[in-house]
């Protein structure tokens, strides 16, 4: 029995022992990566000083062209987008980005499924787990689901849904990025959009927002310091108007916030030669989207260059 009871401890500290060496492995390279999306992101949360940020999923990433918007506007920019995440993961990284300086203008690209409704799947960011000892990200964790204190206690599973982006990004990084701005090169194929189907899906579906989200949406607005922000939903190729964004625009009423909806844009609905998708505009449509936006900051005297 006693032999019995020494093997077990002993096959629980080799498992400790596995959990932190190759814990610490993950936590060096993901450190040092040399560029794509663990790059990316270990630029904007530790040495980001640019005047103007944008946030959002993916969305964010491919219809914000930055280094259009820098060149025109006198102003340096980054395209903080990530595809899939919303405001758990971005309310986190303003937190970590404030501690250190604040932007002139963050521009936020409201996608409802990730920023304003419940039931999502991924309301726990995966990106956030290995920033979980810096403490605002730890608070946040924990109110999502208070058992992740228990669960961090493991570093391998801080990073158990990026082990293969970090191995990737420490030793050949595939994702080029300029300025944050990853720009897709295809045009929408037709067949693979339906009109009618996301229309209907889109004036049936309930309305039921996440109120944790839009807590953190209060919160980012009202630690906003210096910085001004602008609510954007950028065009999409059906055209249709969530019926969430009702609750952000009252939020953004609230905070004095201005609302850009290009949503349901007559000079992007139905443009195949804009998109790569229904929701995804496609590199010239990011151009083209791009360059209106600049427009209309500058009409609302939303950006001074220096």
């Amino acid at each position: 029995m006693k032999r019995y009871i020494i093997k077990i401890l002993i096959f629980f500290l080799l498992l400790v022992l596995i959990d932190r060496g190759v814990g610490y492995m993950l936590s060096y390279m993901s450190d040092h990566a040399r560029g794509g999306y663990i790059g990316h992101h270990n630029y904007i949360v530790n040495d980001s000083r640019d005047d103007v940020l944008v946030f959002g999923s993916s969305r964010a990433i491919h219809h914000y062209n930055t280094p259009m918007m820098q060149d025109s506007l006198g102003l340096t920019c980054y395209n903080c987008g990530q595809d899939g995440e919303g405001i758990v993961l971005f309310y986190a990284w303003w937190q970590l980005i404030s501690q250190r300086y604040h932007p002139q203008l963050v521009i936020y690209e409201v996608t409802p499924g990730y920023d304003l409704m419940a039931g999502d799947s991924n309301r726990l960011s995966g990106w956030l787990k290995g920033l979980y000892d810096r403490e605002p990200v730890q608070r946040i964790c924990d109110d999502i689901d208070p058992t992740e204190r228990y669960k961090m206690m493991s570093l391998l599973y801080r990073y158990n849904s990026k082990f293969h982006q970090i191995l990737i990004d420490y030793f050949h990084p595939v994702h080029t990025m300029d300025r944050g701005f990853l720009p897709v090169d295809s045009e929408l194929d037709p067949l693979a959009v339906k009109t009618d189907d996301q229309q209907a899906a889109a004036a049936a579906r309930q309305v039921m927002l996440d109120s944790l989200k839009l807590s953190y949406f209060d919160a980012m607005l009202d630690g906003a310091g210096d910085t001004r922000f602008v609510f954007v939903c950028s065009p999409s190729w059906y055209g249709t108007q969530d019926p969430e964004l009702a609750a952000l625009k009252s939020l953004a009423t609230r905070h004095g916030v201005p609302v850009l909806d290009y949503s349901a844009s007559p000079a992007y609905v139905h443009q195949d030669r804009y998109f790569y998708d229904g929701y995804h505009l496609n590199a010239r449509g990011a151009d083209r989207f791009t360059r209106t936006l600049i427009a209309d900051l500058r009409r609302l005297h939303l950006v001074a260059p220096k």
